[in-house]
């Protein structure tokens, strides 16, 4: 059998598959398959030649079986093949696109961290900075602390002397008070005393006497 116009053979059950025409199908294919590429070169064009007069000689010698399975499988390889290169572009330029968003967001974040440990430093650099003044900070409060307690206790000092002097000078007005009192009263007790011992002889006596002194003082 030539193969160009061959029955196919029967399947299990004694059903006949239908007669093609493989030959015209076949180069019907590969003609439309060589009108699509365009500019191909001769590395190219042999190979295509090459794997067509290949596949024409297995399917002429029946070596490749062309049923309903075969068929299917090629064109839905076909199919795939085709969605793959029409589908590929886009859904390569889509997962480029994708990597770079997910590159950009993650170089954002590296970027956003290294900011912030700067930042940290900054800060780090910063507060040992003012740890080398809190030491003159502390001492400055302590002085001014210590200016205060100074302060409070002359305060109380002053309110403890203001204290006990007003306390003294009452003790002291007390005793001149209880003096006086007592020197009034025995003044007026020994007048009374006297008076009282003085007779009328001695009293006359006396005023004799007074006259008598007054009489010698006048002037003769």
């Amino acid at each position: 059998s030539s193969g160009i116009n061959a029955e196919w053979p029967l399947r299990p059950g004694g059903a006949k598959l239908p007669i093609y025409s493989v030959s015209t199908r076949f180069s019907s294919d590969v003609a439309e398959v060589k009108e699509s590429k365009s500019a191909l070169t001769a590395g190219q064009t042999g190979a295509a030649v090459l794997g067509s007069g290949l596949l024409l000689t297995a399917i002429s010698k029946e070596m490749i079986v062309l049923d309903a399975d075969v068929l299917a499988g090629t064109f839905l390889f076909g199919c795939t093949y085709a969605i793959g290169k029409k589908v590929g572009p886009i859904v390569t330029q889509s997962l480029d696109k994708y990597t770079s968003n997910i590159e950009s967001t993650m170089s954002e974040g590296k970027q956003l961290q290294i900011q912030a440990y700067d930042e940290a430093i900054v800060e780090e650099k910063a507060a040992a900075a003012s740890l080398k003044i809190a030491g003159d900070i502390f001492d400055i409060k302590r002085e001014l602390v210590q200016i205060e307690l100074e302060a409070e206790y002359r305060r109380r000092v002053k309110s403890v002397h203001t204290e006990v002097k007003k306390r003294l000078d009452y003790q002291v007005e007390l005793e001149n008070t209880k003096k006086a009192f007592i020197r009034d009263h025995i003044v007026a007790w020994l007048e009374s005393e006297v008076i009282a011992s003085i007779t009328s002889e001695q009293e006359e006596a006396n005023i004799n006497q007074c006259i008598a002194s007054l009489s010698l003082l006048a002037p003769q």
